[in-house]
């Protein structure tokens, strides 16, 4: 059925792979759009965002059990900054040029651990899925409108030992009084990791249902490539709700997640008096897989592996709450089969993220 999930994904983001102009906005004509290059508060705000994934929060411990990163984005920069080299370098990525749209910069850290279903052998069952931690730094490069967004990111970072998942792990399993996972010495081993990530977004619909009921539509599409993760995905998150922020929506702690920055002055964070809103929202994630390295195993090592599937989805639901300047979401993701020897037929973990607009 997850295929069919995917396929179903494709049509709101056929933008992606189309060079055609971009849709008309159905925003309401009234929105400022921050590309038009007037100083709104909306294009000086920076955002800081703070992400808790866990599979706690979905009753299991396994798979993809824990995952934090830390966001930081710049205000817009205009022309990337300082004339130079450092100036070229950025100019020549694609997507992420274009004329009249607002730029930033993100800097990220991250870590990310995986480990099988039966955590209390030593010797870990050789078909379930490997100790693995990832931990990383992100730096990302985004050009922005009111109706669109293009992400270029690159991941630099550490697989295995060196990435101390396994004493993060341990920690937290302290605080909690719960017994620590007895098979870490058969983790991934030691190996730097390099990724190149691209997204687009569009936030396709949004209509206003009076003063301040909203809904709108926002469709991504995008590539990893690196040693790490190889993969395309699609995906969609409709959201309804009083006050609702203008951004690009609820994203997971994921490659090219760089928080939800305001793209307008409505934008309840950015408005001229402070004002609280609240909405729901729905998604899904489709990915076909080319690499995994939590799964596949180390890339020049000898290491634990299994047979991944060559296509995941994540279904996701939740809420956000905005007061002032903060933004607090809550979501619960079921996420698909990952390999074919995996027990549970289906992972889940829950995310929150904290972001402060300033």
């Amino acid at each position: 059925m997850f295929k069919y999930l995917l396929l179903a994904l494709i049509p709101p983001s056929l933008a992606l792979a189309q060079a055609t102009p971009d849709p008309p906005s159905v925003l309401d004509p009234t929105e400022a759009d921050p590309a038009a290059g007037e100083v709104t508060q909306a294009r000086k705000a920076r955002l800081f965002t703070l992400y808790f994934e866990n599979d706690t929060f979905g009753g299991t411990d396994q798979n993809y059990t824990n995952g934090t990163k830390l966001s930081w984005m710049t205000g817009d920069l205009t022309e990337w900054g300082q004339p130079g080299w450092r100036q070229h370098i950025i100019e020549a990525l694609p997507f992420i040029n274009r004329p009249d749209t607002a730029k930033n910069i993100a800097f990220s850290l991250g870590q990310q651990i995986y480990t099988p279903f039966d955590h209390q052998r030593t010797n870990p069952d050789p078909l379930d899925r490997p100790y693995a931690g990832w931990s990383y730094l992100e730096f990302s490069f985004i050009s922005k409108n009111s109706h669109r967004a293009d992400i270029f990111s690159l991941q630099l970072g550490i697989v295995g030992p060196a990435s101390l998942a396994d004493d993060t792990q341990r920690l937290v399993h302290k605080w909690t009084d719960d017994p620590f996972p007895a098979g870490w010495g058969y983790q991934l081993r030691n190996e730097p990791g390099v990724n190149l990530l691209y997204e687009r977004r569009y936030r396709i619909g949004r209509r206003t249902l009076g003063n301040t009921l909203g809904a709108d539509f926002v469709s991504h599409g995008g590539v990893s490539v690196g040693n790490i993760q190889t993969h395309a995905n699609l995906g969609f998150t409709v959201r309804i709700g009083v006050n609702l922020p203008s951004d690009f929506g609820v994203q997971l702690a994921r490659g090219s997640s760089i928080g939800a920055p305001p793209v307008d002055d409505l934008d309840p964070r950015v408005a001229a008096e402070d004002s609280a809103g609240f909405f729901l929202f729905a998604g899904a994630d489709g990915r076909a897989i080319a690499r995994d390295i939590f799964l596949d195993g180390n890339t020049w090592k000898d290491s634990r592996s299994v047979e991944k599937r060559a296509f995941v989805a994540d279904l996701q639901t939740g809420f956000g709450l905005i007061t002032g300047r903060w933004q607090l979401t809550g979501s619960f993701v079921h996420r698909s089969r990952e390999f074919k020897t995996q027990p549970d037929p289906r992972s889940r973990f829950g995310s929150i993220t904290l972001s402060m607009t300033f």
